[in-house]
C-alpha cells in the first residue's frame, strides 16, 4: 500500500510537467501537420505542372484552352508560395 501511495505522490509532484508537455504537444503537432500538408500540396502541384510540360501547344481546342488555363493557374500559385 505504501508503494502505491509513493507512486501517486510522485505523479502529483510531476503533474505540472505533464500538463506542460501535453500543452506543447497540442500546440506543436497541428502546426507540423499543417506544414506537411502544404508541402505535399505544393509537390503535387509541381508534379502536375511537370506532366503538363510534355504536351505540345499546337492545335488549340476548347479542351486545350482549359488545359493551359489550369496550367497558368498552377504556375501562378507556385510562384506565390
Amino acid at each position: 500500500m505504501m508503494i502505491l501511495a509513493n507512486i501517486f505522490e510522485r505523479l502529483n509532484d510531476y503533474s505540472g510537467l505533464f500538463a506542460l508537455l501535453a500543452f506543447l504537444a497540442a500546440a506543436i503537432v497541428p502546426i507540423r501537420v499543417y506544414r506537411k500538408q502544404k508541402r505535399d500540396e505544393r509537390r503535387a502541384m509541381k508534379d502536375e505542372l511537370d506532366a503538363m510540360d510534355d504536351v505540345s501547344r499546337f492545335s488549340m481546342t476548347a479542351e486545350d484552352r482549359e488545359y493551359y488555363a489550369k496550367r497558368g493557374k498552377l504556375e501562378k500559385s507556385l510562384k506565390r508560395k
